[in-house]
């Protein structure tokens, strides 16, 4: 796995304002993560992690920052997600991951508690 600021978007959908990236250097960030099948799991939270700070005609939004992992990765952490959350401090949004375990065994039966009968429900 690896998260970081990669400098560089895959596709032109993945950047709003501003000149289009390099063909060549997009094509080589693609490359490098065909050839290593990685995945990009950021797909939670904000569309794009990075923005120049500007406003109107000159506002750069771009996904420069991203989480890629290979498909061992995800076999081992079935539940893995990854969120871009918002810009705060720096002109980069921060990228988490984590993974969902479900620690209860799926043989648990269920148990009605009689004391949810007891309750004061006020209808």
């Amino acid at each position: 796995m690896a998260i970081e600021d990669f400098n560089i978007v895959a596709t032109s959908l993945e950047m709003k304002g501003g000149h289009h990236p390099n063909k060549r250097a997009r094509n080589e960030f693609v490359d490098f993560i065909n050839k290593n099948s990685l995945r990009d799991t950021t797909t939670l939270g904000l569309r794009y992690s990075w923005c120049n700070r500007r406003i109107g005609n000159k506002r750069i939004l771009a996904k420069l920052d991203r989480a890629l992992v290979n498909n061992s990765w995800l076999l081992e952490n079935q539940n893995w997600r990854c969120k871009i959350l918002p810009r705060k401090f720096s002109d980069h949004s921060l990228v988490i991951g984590w993974c969902n375990k479900n620690l209860r065994p799926s043989n648990v039966p269920f148990r009605f508690r009689n004391i949810w009968l007891a309750s004061s429900w006020t209808w």
